[in-house]
């Protein structure tokens, strides 16, 4: 990276690629036994892509100047983590009587099928954010490395604010909480101020696929599946592509496609049957094999 730009070659630009794709996040993981690989991640693929262009650009003023990259395509062995989604069907199953069985695990199940909200969304959420009238969320900022003690608050994924759906079953769950825990600075938080960590949430949602029936049958189900759940149930709906992309805070179209597999009244929709089916259960169900209370 010292080397001025007339100065690289082809065998240059081969050992940057090699160390950006073997050892370009080693640094930041020092922690891990395992060094972590850049390689075939969106992120490598547009930083060489930048680079390319940077030397393109610098090749138009010089045109007996050899660029090194003209030889060497563009890598693109992006790989993403699979996923599946849960139909509605199953997605209605998590909210029976007796899987979701404290407050905080019906809040945070349900902004997570009826919002869309990362993770790291979720729990950076503050009371303000929540319009009660609209009903809309601001999503306007997320943990930034969720999964280490080290988070800090930052800027969403696609580093621009969003509008959320709030649909009724959402809110009445977080008054539920908040009720029972009262409110802290953050909407998610236990009765001492605390928020629910990266473990808490893998393994309650471990537990609530257990609890409600639901078999894997070699399926990839994880707690973001909760936004590609949400999203093909609305395509399915047909609901518009572009509608889906802002509401999941894509800012490419082509990573929203990857999560199918509206508009507001959709989502009402989906909350009503959603509501309906914990009705129905809850009368079903003798009153001491209830685990939960729902808001009223």
């Amino acid at each position: 990276m010292g080397l001025l730009m007339s100065e690289v070659n082809y065998q240059d630009i081969i050992a940057f690629i090699s160390r950006m794709g073997l050892r370009g996040l080693e640094g930041r993981y020092k922690q891990n036994k395992v060094s972590q690989k850049m390689a075939g991640t969106d992120t490598f693929h547009k930083l060489v892509g930048f680079v390319r262009m940077a030397f393109k650009e610098y090749g138009r003023d010089r045109p007996y100047w050899l660029n090194p990259f003209n030889g060497i395509d563009s890598p693109k062995n992006i790989r993403h983590e699979k996923r599946d989604a849960l139909p509605e069907e199953e997605v209605l199953k998590l909210f029976n009587p007796g899987v979701l069985r404290d407050v905080m695990e019906l809040a945070v199940c349900s902004v997570m099928f009826l919002a869309g909200l990362r993770r790291s969304e979720i729990f950076a959420l503050r009371p303000e954010d929540l319009d009660w009238y609209t009903p809309k969320i601001l999503v306007q900022r997320a943990w930034q490395n969720f999964d280490r003690k080290t988070r800090v608050l930052g800027p969403p994924k696609s580093k621009r604010e969003r509008f959320a759906p709030f649909d009724k079953v959402l809110q009445d769950a977080i008054k539920k909480l908040w009720q029972e825990n009262g409110q802290h600075e953050f909407v998610f938080c236990f009765q001492d101020g605390t928020t629910p960590g990266p473990s808490w949430i893998k393994g309650r949602f471990k537990k609530w696929l257990d609890r409600a029936g639901i078999e894997m049958k070699g399926r990839v189900i994880v707690p973001h599946s909760s936004r590609h759940s949400l999203a093909s149930i609305l395509e399915e709906r047909g609901v518009s592509l572009r509608y889906i992309q802002d509401l999941l805070g894509h800012s490419d179209l082509k990573a929203t496609k990857r999560y199918l597999h509206s508009t507001d009244k959709t989502i009402r929709d989906i909350g009503k049957k959603i509501g309906a089916a914990m009705d129905e259960a809850e009368t079903a169900v003798k009153p001491e094999a209830v685990h939960i209370q729902f808001a009223g």
